[in-house]
């Protein structure tokens, strides 16, 4: 039987360790610390020893066990441990293994992880833009030196903690820069692994408590450092992130060595072993499980499917779910490293991907389908409970008539749902959220509505109540909760457009009456998630008639006249549009800020029509523009830029409404203005 010695304390080095226990070999794995022999799996097949060794122990260690095949798999910068084995490998002529990680064999990876936990850039101006596409706090661990270029970071003086020398000038610069002494730690290094999980800890809870609707699950602290070796406490760094499950931002890439990555030595070992290629070439399953809110929901089948497997993969409180199943682990929500994972793991026929409540309401399930689309996966699915009809089965309410949506992750507008459906459910995602939609419903004259709460559904503190939206404005649950509503005046969407003049309050402001405002909504064939700018809203009367229409969409009306803004505060509220968003000042300069429309009505441009064209269409060339005009000259202007800007051919059409008067006994038709529709 073959004897292999494999140093690890990396992801590759537990997942080798992992293969090799199925193997018919005897299997010694080296880690340097107690934490990464508490990650590796057991076996009988397999010893462990956790500390370090230099090369002449490795040496000693070698020949008393009389290994055949020593396998590196440290982390890619251990660049003194590396050739330490390799050395001692050399002096005791034992065959000599080096396991790579992609980030060591590929040109660029300067913008993927290498796996969740650690991200490789080559210079500091690459890690801030890495930053700014992140939302969370960050922990600077690089000195003091480059603080100035991180401070280019977004919110930098909210977001950066940064950990220097007790130096009184390094502190005044640091605070001269705009960081707050809270967020300075003046501390001598180098520092063991339980002073950065302590840091790091520290940072958390200073964040929580800074921003309590913040979720680091979703939007984690991120740990910035550079390759500074054993001696700069490199190591001691990377152990407290994964102890502490954060991601690492690493300044500079590994070395490029030779050697194999980690799914080409699964085939190299089956070949040397002598293992039979068809075993691990089978085709594999993938068992997509849907948990219920607890492990006493999981169905039988599902129960029968998780004692069968070889492997549970699913994020941390998926996975401690099934702690008693006693089967490797892979904890992770990332689905591409998910997808990575099993490509990479022959060794296993079988995967069980865990996911709470049920796999086809809002679940992560649909997105690890496209990305095992096209892979020699067997792919089968497990139904769940899901948390809604649970809860309404609770309340005793059917579900079959429920409007669902999910506030969780996302903006959803409830008003304009719930004014349009007799029942709405929603899944929330912070604290706050029923007190906010309880104000909201106040707000917008709905506060007859009865709410029904559901909490950490299934679980000790588990809380159902019921009320008015007056009974919850002060009131905080759990973030993961549902809401459920009911409205006894719910006015179902209409079929045709056109909104009473009269449902508007009008002022002085110039509005665009019902029978226009039907043919331009019309002519702007508006989507279920459009983005929509109404240019010189007036009264807001298109775009409260557009946002009542697309509760799922988002409308921005824009007006520069303070009288307008006021009606058209007035009018959303009181139409209960809150997918809608006004802006006061002149287009194009107040759609700076704006994401780019999907569509866009102009009823007035102030003589900026050309520019306002130019920016849409820059930031979407296939926005969907409708126009409307009352002078020839206006019309001459449209047709110039047409052919300007290369616009695509426009529908031009010219209607006159004519509407009864009465006149003493009799009833005369009174004629308004006409008006040209122009639509791009």
């Amino acid at each position: 039987m073959k004897n292999i010695l494999l140093f690890a304390g990396t992801t590759e080095g537990r997942l080798l360790a992992e293969f090799l226990i199925h193997q018919p070999v005897r299997l010694h794995t080296a880690v340097a610390t107690a934490y990464g022999a508490c990650l590796l799996p057991s076996a009988p097949s397999m010893t462990v020893s956790s500390h370090r060794m230099n090369e002449a122990q490795m040496i000693d260690f070698i020949q008393q066990q009389h290994f055949d095949l020593v396998l590196d798999a440290t982390h890619p910068y251990a660049s003194e441990a590396s050739a330490n084995i390799s050395g001692a490998c050399t002096r005791t002529q034992v065959p000599y293994l080096r396991i790579l990680r992609d980030c060591q064999t590929s040109a660029d990876t300067s913008s993927n992880p290498i796996h969740p936990s650690e991200i490789f850039v080559d210079t500091t101006a690459e890690a801030v833009d890495c930053l700014n596409h992140q939302e969370g706090p960050v922990f600077l661990t690089t000195g003091s030196k480059t603080l100035p270029d991180f401070m280019k970071i977004n919110n930098a003086s909210e977001r950066v903690f940064v950990r220097i020398l007790p130096n009184a000038e390094m502190l005044t610069a640091c605070m001269s820069l705009g960081l707050p002494a809270s967020h300075i730690f003046c501390m001598q290094g180098p520092f063991d692994v339980g002073m950065n999980t302590a840091t790091i800890q520290h940072i958390c809870r200073l964040w929580e408590k800074d921003h309590p609707d913040s979720n680091l699950s979703e939007t984690p602290l991120y740990m910035v450092t550079k390759q500074s070796g054993r001696t700069g406490g490199f190591d001691e760094k990377l152990e407290a992130a994964a102890q502490a499950q954060v991601p690492v931002l690493i300044i500079g890439h590994p070395v490029r060595e030779n050697g194999l990555s980690l799914s080409e030595s699964y085939h190299w070992l089956s070949n040397w072993i002598g293992t039979s290629p068809s075993e691990s070439t089978a085709e594999q399953t993938v068992s997509l499980i849907g948990t219920g809110m607890c492990a006493d929901q999981l169905t039988l089948e599902a129960d029968r499917t998780l004692k069968n497997c070889d492997v549970i993969i699913g994020a941390g409180r998926m996975l401690q779910m099934a702690e008693h199943y006693h089967k490797p682990t892979f904890c992770s929500y990332n689905y591409p490293a998910i997808t990575d994972y099993m490509l990479s793991h022959p060794e296993y026929q079988h995967f069980a991907v865990l996911f709470s409540g049920d796999i086809g309401f809002y679940s992560g399930a649909a997105s690890l389908r496209r990305c095992l689309e096209g892979q020699p996966f067997k792919i089968e699915a497990f139904s769940g409970i899901s948390s809604p009809i649970h809860f309404l089965n609770t309340i005793g309410k059917t579900w079959s008539d429920v409007h669902l949506i999910s506030c969780h992750g996302q903006t959803a507008s409830v008003i304009s749902h719930v004014r349009r459906h007799a029942k709405t459910l929603a899944l929330l995602g912070k604290p706050d959220d029923v007190a906010n939609i309880s104000q909201k419903m106040i707000d917008y004259g709905l506060s007859n509505v009865r709410l029904y709460i559901g909490a950490d559904l299934k679980q000790p503190d588990e809380q159902i109540i019921s009320g008015s939206p007056a009974d919850f404005l002060e009131q905080t649950f759990s973030a993961l909760s549902l809401i459920y509503i009911e409205n006894p005046d719910a006015e179902p969407l209409p079929v045709t457009y056109g909104l009473s003049d009269d449902a508007f309050i009008r002022g002085k402001v110039p509005m665009t009456k019902s029978e226009i405002r039907s043919v331009v909504l019309s002519k702007l064939k508006l989507t279920k998630n459009a983005i929509l700018f109404d240019i010189g809203a007036g009264t807001g009367s298109i775009a409260i008639e557009a946002a009542q229409q697309i509760p799922d969409g988002r409308v921005y009306a824009i007006e520069r006249n303070p009288d307008g803004l006021d009606l058209i505060k007035e009018n959303s509220l009181r139409l209960q549009a809150d997918n809608l968003t006004i802006v006061g000042g002149t287009a194009p300069e107040s759609l700076d800020a704006l994401p780019a429309a999907t569509h866009a009505f102009i009823g007035g441009s102030a003589g900026h029509l050309k520019e306002i064209l130019q920016l849409l269409y820059s930031r979407n060339p296939e926005i969907r523009v409708v126009i409307t005009a009352i002078t020839l000259e206006t019309i001459g202007q449209i047709m110039a830029l047409q052919k300007e800007m290369a616009l695509p051919e426009p529908e031009i059409i010219q209607i006159q409404v004519s509407s009864a008067k009465k006149a003493g006994p009799y009833h005369l038709m009174q004629g308004q203005n006409p008006v040209y529709i122009v639509s791009f």
